[in-house]
């Protein structure tokens, strides 16, 4: 049954108000079964205060307030906002048809904003680089593509990058967004390891071949349009059952850089 802007709403807002139970199990990195991170103080320092639907530029959004506990002597506003995508189709997308999926994303966006609020309200804003002209930028943008393969121009505003693996990636980026990209983030920095190169080097899931803009950031997505969509995750409720075939059989289950040990022996 589909569910509606409203409703998604209220459901997410349940969800990542929920207080935990004292002897709720949580992960030696905050991680509870509703897989929200609280390692970083969501839910104690952080705490979502309300979720409204609100009109945006790509549809339907959502706009969270939330309230933070602040350290004695710090006089900024305890209290702030977030704007995030909720348009259904996006969501659908995206694999967060369910609120329970979308839940750990909006969790870990409003700490982010909560960082945003505190660095804003005690640092200022800081200033935009001021781009160069429109030759320059472009030289700029074609020595960053570089850094990371042999690129090609087969469209205005489309660049496809051919990487050592193997790997193509689509970038899809006007003018205006690159200069949009300069002036948040500042010149490309060669021999260190800068926004740039962390941001080309991360090939993502396979089928997200395309790298766009979206609010002064590159974006990895699975299609060209705008806004991006990243490849979907599994649903919670099938993490649920791998959890629990897992245990019922004995096995650890995720991804380990080492087989597990089943016994508390330490080696030797």
């Amino acid at each position: 049954m589909e569910v509606d802007d409203e409703e998604y709403a209220r459901e997410l807002f349940e969800i990542l108000t929920r207080p935990l139970d004292p002897d709720e199990p949580v992960d030696s990195y905050g991680t509870g079964s509703d897989r929200i991170d609280r390692y970083g103080g969501f839910g104690t320092e952080v705490r979502v205060t309300s979720i409204d639907v609100v009109p945006g530029p790509y549809g339907a959004q959502l706009e969270v307030g939330f309230v933070l506990d602040l350290p004695p002597g710090l006089d900024i506003p305890d209290s702030g906002s977030i704007r995030l995508l909720v348009e259904r189709e996006w969501r659908e997308l995206g694999g967060y048809a369910e609120p329970e999926d979308y839940a750990p994303v909006v969790a870990g966006q409003v700490q982010r904003g909560a960082r945003d609020h505190v660095v804003l309200h005690t640092e200022g804003p800081r200033p935009d680089y001021e781009a160069p002209d429109a030759d320059a930028q472009r030289a700029l943008l074609m020595h960053v593509l570089r850094r990371w393969g042999e690129v090609e121009q087969p469209a205005d505003d489309r660049y496809v990058v051919r990487l050592e693996e193997g790997f193509e990636v689509t970038v899809l980026i006007t003018p205006d967004q690159w200069e949009q990209v300069l002036r948040r983030h500042g010149p490309p920095r060669d021999h260190t390891f800068d926004y740039y190169e962390e941001a080309l080097v991360e090939t993502g899931a396979d089928d997200e071949r395309f790298l766009v803009v979206w609010e002064g950031d590159f974006a990895r997505s699975v299609r060209e349009e705008l806004p991006p969509v990243a490849s979907p995750r599994p649903p919670l409720r099938e993490i649920r059952r791998r959890i629990a075939e897992a245990e019922a059989s004995g096995r650890p289950y995720g991804w380990f850089a080492f087989t597990p040990r089943t016994d508390d022996e330490l080696p030797g």
